[in-house]
């Protein structure tokens, strides 16, 4: 009987990543090959979001844990997943904390280009698979490619973009043969946006030690392939990936393996093909470990079997036959409506809105206000707009957070929704909604007495008459005025009547004296936890910044040469509570290097157009800021052999390139 690898990686392997083999023959012989990305590298000039949001976590195995389920990205230029009716969006989910990255990358200039990523692997091999862990947007990938010996790229799949709902193991049928070994692959992005570009967690590549031929010569080994698949998902109709079904994933190979001389025969050399006595014997597995990496302190991989053998399918298929076939029923009429609402409260809208039909108790369950706490819509129409807060106004009684960004909306109909469910509100983002206006904010302040975020980013209708409203509110904690053409003076008095202040965003805002508002946090603000900046910052403002304690977020704007290494010294020193910092157009020095490294918290680092004459002295910050995360490098010289030996002597860090 045939034993072979049972899984990719396993608790008991010390290091990562390793080989396995499964052996079939005596004297000739074909070791099967299954292995993780070692390398990665990335044109210079790339300008797609899928190879940026890629290439970080690409190298090594995968590390999602739940394939065929939604992948919620906590780095995601979109957002929480939302449902989506007739072109209309509206969630009743948690709200999602704003990615810190959009406050300082203009995501509009990410162009619309069709770019790829190489990836190499630890061992040339004959393909014989190529298995794409894609979690976010699947369907991007349009071509694989190998490189041969002679440094040419063969195409092995080509086909067309995709739109998947979920993260899936992505495996196609290579249409083009590969007859030479191989350890380096391409993958092709279709172009992306910020809308749909695809997040990969990891590529396996399964290939053969030997090149392999169908006993058929009529019959390509994909199709042989196919056809074992067919055996093991009879109802699955995904001709474009032979992986669709996860539970009998890879299955088709374990079969080959197993009755490898029915199927196949040996091609050595290109030259002589050998053929298999039914009866010979197979070797055993053997885990060639890969020396230089090891696993990461405290991290064990999942136990998941991603390479299943046939002969434990069917047992388990046997055991779950044996099982009792009665089982205890429990009608979900008979629970209490206690126990129904704390079901509904984890259900998504439109299960809700499918619920409320099944009879009159759950249609009157349906419309209890603890169900509508929080409130995310993205409409377009006006009309829409109008029929949606008709809607919810009876249900949203209790409502606490309100998201519309984007939303379009009359200003008559947005006042009465909050006049009726406005007054519990402690958070509401009105970003990019071109309706508000002063009024807006005039019943803003007279209804939401309890408000603790606001956003009015890009709310370009607001006066100065309308921003002087907001110094009547006093529980602000989060205010976002992203371009938005707000006066100092305006500002200065919202700081002093809300000293609770932990975030506040002022990119792209217009005419404002950044330092006079840097002093009056510093004077009113204790708390400030958040800041982000686009111009203007001189050395008395960043001093005055230094003496926030508390920050734990700092975007800065585009360095002054008024501001010296002196002051960012002091305010690298001064604040250690650090865990996000993006710096803008600086050159650092030594010293400035040092006390990055001394933000024992840091977990994300942003460096945009940042010079630096000897980039491999990074590994400081590597090596001493043990919570590290994400490293950016945005318009850096870095290069992708660099970014390789970090990968490889860190993997806990996501590293991201963008020229």
């Amino acid at each position: 009987m045939t034993t072979h690898n049972q899984s990719l990686y396993c608790e008991s392997c010390s290091q990562y990543p390793y080989v396995g083999r499964v052996s079939v023959g005596e004297e000739d012989k074909v070791d099967f090959i299954n292995q993780f990305v070692k390398k990665r590298f990335v044109t210079m000039n790339h300008r797609n979001l899928s190879v940026f949001c890629t290439a970080p976590d690409i190298i090594g195995p995968p590390k999602f844990q739940n394939y065929g389920e939604l992948f919620y990205p906590s780095c995601s230029f979109e957002g929480k997943y939302v449902e989506r009716i007739d072109g209309i969006n509206i969630s009743i989910s948690p709200w999602q904390n704003k990615d810190f990255i959009i406050n300082f990358v203009n995501l509009h200039t990410w162009s619309k280009t069709t770019s790829y990523i190489d990836i190499e692997f630890h061992e040339a091999v004959y393909p014989i698979r190529v298995c794409i862990y894609e979690l976010y947007n699947p369907g991007s990938v349009i071509q694989i490619c190998a490189q041969d010996s002679n440094n040419q790229w063969i195409q092995l799949w080509d086909g067309s973009p995709q739109i998947v709902p979920t993260s899936r193991l992505f495996s196609p049928p290579l249409s083009h043969p590969c007859n030479f070994k191989t350890k380096m692959l391409r993958l092709v992005f279709k172009e992306s946006s910020p809308e749909t570009y695809t997040k990969i967690d990891a590529v396996m590549l399964i290939g053969t030690s030997e090149l392999i031929l169908s006993r058929n010569a009529n019959e390509s080994l994909t199709n042989v392939l196919k056809r074992i698949n067919s055996m093991y998902s009879p109802c699955h109709d995904d001709v474009y990936n032979l992986t669709a079904d996860l539970k009998s994933a890879h299955l088709d190979i374990v079969h080959l393996q197993e009755n490898f001389s029915e199927y196949c025969i040996i091609c050595k050399s290109n030259i002589r093909r050998i053929t298999y006595k039914s009866n010979l014997k197979h070797k055993k597995v053997s885990q060639e470990v890969i020396p230089g990496y090891v696993q990461p302190l405290g991290q064990k991989y999942s136990r998941r079997i991603l390479l299943k053998s046939y002969s434990n399918y069917a047992k388990r298929m046997k055991l779950s036959s044996d099982e009792p076939k009665e089982l205890s029923r429990c009608s979900l009429s008979e629970l209490p409506d206690e126990i129904l609402l704390i079901i509904l409260k984890n259900l998504d809208f439109m299960t809700l809105c499918r619920m409320n039909k099944v009879d009159t108790r759950f249609n009157n369950l349906t419309r209890d206000p603890e169900l509508y706490t929080r409130l995310n819509i993205k409409i377009k129409f006006r009309k829409n707009m109008r029929n949606i807060f008709c809607w919810f106004t009876a249900r949203c009684k209790h409502l606490r957070q309100l998201d519309l960004t984007e939303s379009v909306f009359g200003v008559k109909d947005l006042v009465n929704f909050l006049e009726n469910c406005g007054r519990n509100l402690t958070h509401l983002r009105l970003s990019d909604c071109k309706s508000v206006n002063s009024h807006v904010l005039l019943k803003i302040s007279e209804i939401c007495k309890n408000l603790k975020e606001l956003d009015l980013s890009d709310c370009e209708r607001i006066n100065d008459e309308g921003f002087s409203y907001l110094e009547r509110l006093n529980g602000l904690e989060h205010l976002d005025l992203c371009g938005t053409f707000i006066k100092t003076k305006h500002l200065c008095k919202i700081l002093q009547k809300n000293q609770e202040m932990r975030e506040l965003h002022l990119v792209h805002t217009s005419g404002l004296n950044i330092n006079a508002v840097v002093i009056e946090l510093r004077n009113s603000c204790h708390n400030l936890e958040v800041i982000s900046l686009l111009r203007g910052l001189t050395s008395q403002g960043l001093n005055a910044l230094a003496d926030c304690k508390n920050l734990r977020k700092v975007t800065f704007p585009q360095f002054a040469r008024l501001i010296t290494d002196d002051n960012l010294d002091r305010f690298l020193s001064s604040i250690q509570r650090l865990e996000e910092i993006c710096l803008r157009f600086v050159d650092l020095t030594d010293r400035n290097l040092e006390l990055l490294a001394q933000c024992k918290n840091l977990k994300m680092l942003y460096f945009l157009r940042v010079g630096y004459e000897e980039p491999d002295k990074y590994s400081i910050i590597f090596e001493q800021c043990l919570k590290l995360q994400e490293f950016y490098f945005l318009w850096c010289k870095i290069s992708d052999d660099l970014v390789n030996e970090w990968k490889e002597r860190y993997p806990h860090v996501s590293v991201y390139t963008y020229y």
